[in-house]
């Protein structure tokens, strides 16, 4: 049997034709991106530094009512690596109500790179606490 065949969806049978014709796809694009006719595949980027991060974010904040805002994971323990993204814990002056659904993209928008934004008081209050302590153990103050 030619292992080459399988697909990785469950181990179903795919046809020696269809692989044949899936390779033959990939070698004409790469033919197109190599001559200049399509574009390079996006590449993911590294995340930048808690420092880059507070300079770009620290009116993005003052417009949202953030009053603290704060690192954590890789990014804070400067390890992030091609594709990581940046984790972050706000505090808020006030609720900012449904405004925090869109405030992971709008910051993401600004950074470059995925965004996963935590409220604090969410983190205080998780019930794992293997979780909220490896959170906060990692968290460094990056704005207010």
């Amino acid at each position: 049997m030619n292992h080459a065949a399988f697909s990785r969806k469950g181990g179903q049978a795919r046809s020696i034709a269809k692989t044949l014709a899936n390779r033959a796809k990939a070698v004409a694009y790469w033919e197109k991106v190599r001559a200049g006719n399509k574009p390079r595949p996006r590449r993911l980027r590294v995340p930048p530094a808690p420092e880059t991060v507070a300079q770009l974010l620290t009116d993005y904040c003052r417009q949202a009512g953030i009053t603290r805002l704060e690192a954590f994971g890789s990014t804070a323990r400067g390890e992030a690596k091609r594709g990581s993204d940046v984790d972050l814990l706000a505090t808020f002056a006030a609720n900012p109500g449904l405004r925090f659904f869109t405030m992971e993209e709008d910051m993401a928008r600004i950074l470059g790179v995925p965004v996963h934004l935590l409220t604090r008081e969410a983190v205080e209050q998780m019930s794992n606490p293997y979780r909220r302590q490896s959170i906060l153990a990692d968290a460094r103050v990056i704005y207010g």
